[in-house]
């Protein structure tokens, strides 16, 4: 257990995550959340709200659904192309990689489900609420932040979701409490941070700085 939550009686930091960390560690795209992940519960406390955990099944499927369409217009594009004998060579590599790709796909698929199973086992889940809905869209309806245009309904309800989630856990004597997005519409508009600050949050866009200051000392095993 780290330093710091040995002078705070033991509790751990708590890091609350954003959509877009899960998309982030389920594609392996950032290694400071791959290294941030293992500390769960031994180093960290990561609760994962469960609007965000449905939100991130939703959107990787529609990605790749988005991603599958576009394979088939580069098909369509490959069989136009063979009809003439100057293109055929092309069009083969061209279908070729399609089918590499789609292949690609179909394994992320798979793992969409098992890597739900697996936040769920390692990380905390803490369940939505018809209360917490209702919160984050009248929010929305009302115009506070986060209310961009194009998905701030489901921004507005992981800030309630977050903020519940500090209240409930404000009789903790925690070093801190972090609530981690690389989302501009939570970074960047102006009173998300401070109403998160309000119930002990602090906004953080990297899991880098939480993770070389609660992780394992150099020699130390995780």
């Amino acid at each position: 257990m780290n330093v710091a939550a040995q002078a705070a009686g033991n509790a751990l930091p708590l890091v609350m995550v954003d959509t877009n960390v899960l998309f982030d560690f389920f594609l392996g795209r950032d290694p400071e959340i791959l290294l941030l992940a293992p500390l769960s519960r031994k180093y960290v406390e990561i609760r994962v709200p469960e609007f965000v955990l449905l939100e991130f099944r939703g959107s990787i499927l529609r990605e790749l659904g988005r991603i599958e369409d576009s394979l088939n217009s580069v098909r369509r594009l490959a069989n136009e192309l063979e009809r003439a004998d100057h293109w055929m060579s092309g069009a083969d590599a061209l279908r070729g990689g399609s089918e590499l790709i789609a292949q690609d796909l179909a394994r992320l698929r798979t793992r969409v489900d098992p890597f739900i199973d697996m936040v769920h086992k390692r990380f905390d889940v803490v369940p939505h609420s018809p209360e917490i809905h209702y919160l984050g869209d009248l929010r929305f309806v009302r115009g506070l932040p986060p209310d961009k245009p194009k998905r701030g309904v489901q921004d507005c309800r992981i800030l309630e979701a977050v903020l519940a989630i500090a209240r409930q856990d404000a009789a903790v004597a925690r070093p801190e409490r972090f609530f981690l997005s690389k989302d501009a519409d939570f970074r960047d508009q102006q009173g998300v941070a401070d109403e998160l600050r309000a119930v002990g949050v602090t906004l953080v866009g990297a899991a880098g700085p939480m993770y070389r200051r609660f992780g394992p000392r150099d020699g130390a095993r995780q």
